[in-house]
């Protein structure tokens, strides 16, 4: 980065910097347009994998099963217009 460049930078982003700060910020203002650059060089026209390598596992089936005390889980919770209220989070 220019010395022009960052000096309009600084009066843009209107910060006042001693000359110790100046270099320091200027390698992180470089650094920062290095990282986007970086980035804008990614092709992003062409479909990326999600999942680059193969994730192995095994699933469970789904089974669904009736809940046994359906009564007795009505009679010790708190219910409001026929549904059991839980807590609120």
């Amino acid at each position: 980065m220019e010395d022009k460049e960052f000096d309009r930078l600084l009066k843009i982003t209107r910060l006042r910097v001693s000359d110790g700060e100046r270099s320091m910020i200027k390698k992180d203002v470089e650094q920062v347009i290095a990282y986007f650059d970086e980035v804008s060089a990614v092709d992003a026209g062409k479909e990326q994998e999600r999942y680059p390598a193969a994730i192995p596992g095994r699933f469970r089936e789904d089974v669904i099963s009736s809940f046994a005390d359906v009564d007795g889980l009505k009679r010790n919770s708190k219910m409001r217009n026929g549904y059991i209220v839980g807590p609120k989070l």
